[in-house]
């Protein structure tokens, strides 16, 4: 996974639970490995009450790297957030953040 998510210090994501991180990344790896553009896919922890929604928007290539837009929408301990990411892949497999 090691996405880098810093720049969501005040977000939800900086108030999910290890679960929430977990079901939140394992969502976010199947639409950035596998996800069509155009499609959407929900996760939600019950115990926590998070959740969200990532739709892959479009895909691109920068720099030689294949590379993502996604819409991500999340929601934990009454904090909510939406914004478009770029995420390009690199050499080792990984999808950081590339904005």
């Amino acid at each position: 996974m090691a996405h880098n998510f810093a720049f969501l210090k005040d977000a939800p994501y900086a108030h999910f639970t290890d679960e929430d991180r977990k079901i939140f990344e394992e969502a976010l790896d199947g639409v950035l490995y596998k996800g069509a553009d155009g499609e959407s896919r929900t996760w939600s922890n019950p115990s926590s009450k998070a959740g969200g929604e990532i739709k892959a928007l479009k895909s691109f290539e920068r720099d030689g790297l294949t590379c993502r837009t996604l819409s991500i929408a999340n929601q934990a301990k009454g904090r909510s957030n939406a914004g478009k990411y770029n995420f390009c892949r690199q050499a080792n497999g990984k999808w950081p953040v590339a904005n």
